[in-house]
């Protein structure tokens, strides 16, 4: 069972839901003069309806990149906000505009023909939308001079922050003065909710897995076998 939640804070309290998020990016949408970028993962996708909605209700267009708007129409679900809706624009990054031409995409990137945003729109455009970003396309950003007046949301793990590759990233921020604010909640089991599943389960045996508390698991749970990482074992 994994544990990525157990050592932080206390371990009964709940997280925020995605709708308890909406709220907080809408007011932080409406904050921001310029554009809005918001990097959270595009395979997420609790999280982009999130953002969809917190956009809805910030009176502002949401901006996806082509892999992402794939991957919504790849759910197969028409609920979920899909690249030719009205409200949602498609933009190709350079690098997924080279993907599309090399490998002769275009059937692809031509379903979003209607609903395309480009570079040279994006400063026009940029005071009422709001973009899903990953660092990758800083340059496509500051070449396009959307930036004035820009402001991020990071919805990811904190701890990537901290990793040593995230300093250009950093950096890029604060020589374009972009600030940032964190909103966020965790995909992962609350230390409450993996309680509850445990006691359903009753396994004879509990392996702590994907945490970087195994050794409060005894604590917490019963019937619990620690392994060490790299190391074969059978299952009886």
């Amino acid at each position: 069972m994994e544990g990525t939640t157990i050592g932080r804070g206390n371990p009964e309290d709940k997280f925020q839901t995605e709708d308890e998020l909406i709220p907080e990016f809408a007011d932080y949408f409406n904050s921001t003069q310029g554009l809005c970028l918001a990097w959270c993962s595009g395979q997420n996708i609790d999280r982009l309806v999130t953002i969809y909605k917190a956009c809805k209700t910030a009176n502002r267009q949401f901006i996806i990149d082509l892999y992402t708007a794939e991957i919504l129409r790849a759910t197969g679900n028409p609920s979920l906000p899909q690249g030719h809706w009205k409200d949602i624009r498609v933009f190709l990054p350079k690098s997924q505009k080279y993907r599309v031409i090399e490998q002769k995409l275009f059937d692809i990137s031509n379903q979003y023909r209607n609903n395309r945003i480009y570079p040279e729109n994006l400063s026009r455009e940029a005071p009422h939308s709001v973009m899903l970003f990953r660092p990758s396309m800083s340059k496509d950003l500051e070449a396009s001079g959307c930036l004035n007046g820009a402001s991020l949301v990071y919805s990811l793990w904190e701890g990537y922050l901290k990793m040593d590759q995230q300093k250009p990233f950093l950096d890029w921020l604060e020589c374009n003065q972009i600030s940032m604010k964190k909103i966020h909640t965790s995909g992962h089991a609350s230390v409450s909710d993996l309680k509850i599943f445990a006691n359903a389960i009753q396994a004879k045996k509990l392996v702590p897995i994907h945490s970087f508390e195994t050794d409060q698991f005894p604590d917490l749970f019963d019937n619990v076998e620690l392994k060490e990482d790299g190391k074969w074992w059978e299952v009886e």
